[in-house]
């Protein structure tokens, strides 16, 4: 955590309180980007928190970056702010200059994806596409695994000679199919890496990227929750009097405290490098509580919470959307099933008892 952090973050928070509202999620799910807010952002150096001022970023570390996601998830950012930050961080990582673009990140561990590059007197020659490419139409590079002479690579794509197919999330944000047929271009970054290692890497950050926007949705689920049922009476009395919507409330509140909390957590360990299975429980934990969580807040707030004039669904929908964003239940299940099945008494017990808390905070 940097000395900045409070700072940070109650900035943060201002501009998205100002600029983000239902109106403009609203526009952004009609296909229209919210190209205002992101120089907003750009502006105010967010768009570049994790990376280095050497490498022109702003400095800042990964827990005032991820914990910013946290605010952009608790207003339904409508901008690729997560995937922008992933590739800025995985380039810093290479010795490779932030710059001021929005852009995206391709699933690398996706079969769909089949991108080949070819080396050639004019550059690179790129063929293949990638499927559910998230916010690709708005993108001005791509970040992705590729082949070349067979060995497994990562590159910057431009995208403006790439063929779009648009498509979406639950959420309404694009999820894109980018397609190079033979597109030539010169100049791009490219870097053999070890595709296992890259691709773990991709899932821890977008993993936890996901889980801290959700954990912040969350936040704002409860809210909308709480002030709903104190707002309405049914039979002569305020809803959040009945023993029944309490109960509902209870678990709700139950849920988002312990999101936030094990995702706090794994933002901590990854921060200071001593993370194992944090990300993995921090996420298979949020996308559970997910489910519950959009249940109870639906029937809380009955029929109005499901129109298009509610706030509500705008959550929710997102919710359900992240939750399938680098890595499900089941992919995390395992992530998590697999260390645990490699640990030695000793440490197991500690993940048991949560010993390493200390050590962390």
């Amino acid at each position: 955590m940097s000395d900045m952090h409070e700072i940070i973050l109650d900035s943060t928070n201002k501009i998205f309180k100002d600029l983000c509202t239902k109106e403009l999620i609203d526009q952004a799910e009609g296909g229209k980007f919210a190209e205002e807010v992101w120089e907003v952002l750009v502006e105010s150096g967010i768009t570049l928190v994790g990376v280095p001022e050497s490498a022109g970023g702003t400095g800042g570390d990964y827990d005032d970056a991820f914990h910013i996601l946290q605010t952009a998830g608790r207003f339904g950012v409508p901008l690729p702010l997560a995937e922008t930050l992933i590739v800025q961080w995985v380039l810093a990582d290479h010795g490779v200059n932030a710059t001021n673009e929005v852009l995206t990140v391709a699933d690398g561990a996706s079969t769909s994806n089949t991108i080949e590059l070819e080396e050639t007197s004019m550059g690179y020659s790129i063929k293949g596409k990638a499927i559910n490419v998230p916010w690709a139409r708005d993108a001005k590079k791509v970040l992705s695994l590729a082949k070349l002479a067979g060995k497994s690579v990562i590159a910057l794509l431009p995208l403006n000679k790439a063929i779009i197919k648009n498509g979406s999330n639950l959420a309404g944000e694009p999820s894109d199919i980018v397609i190079f047929d033979k597109v030539t271009e010169e100049g791009i970054f490219v870097k053999q890496v070890d595709e296992i290692a890259f691709n773990r890497k991709i899932n821890e950050l977008g993993g936890l990227a996901k889980a801290a926007m959700m954990s912040g949705a969350m936040e704002t689920v409860l809210e909308l929750s709480v002030t709903y049922v104190k707002e309405r009476e049914q039979f002569g009395r305020p809803l959040h009097r009945l023993q029944a919507i309490q109960q509902h409330l209870a678990v709700l509140s139950g849920e988002t405290v312990a999101s936030i909390s094990i995702t706090n957590q794994a933002i901590a360990a990854f921060d200071k490098g001593i993370f194992d299975h944090e990300i993995a429980a921090a996420k298979l934990k949020v996308n559970e509580s997910s489910g519950i969580i959009t249940e109870l807040a639906h029937q809380l707030h009955g029929a109005i919470g499901v129109t298009h004039e509610h706030q509500l669904h705008q959550m929710t929908r997102r919710l359900w959307a992240w939750r399938d964003e680098f890595g499900n239940e089941n992919y995390w299940a395992d992530q998590l099933a697999e260390k645990v099945m490699n640990m030695d008494n000793q440490n197991l017990w500690a993940i048991i008892t949560d010993k390493q808390v200390e050590e962390i905070v």
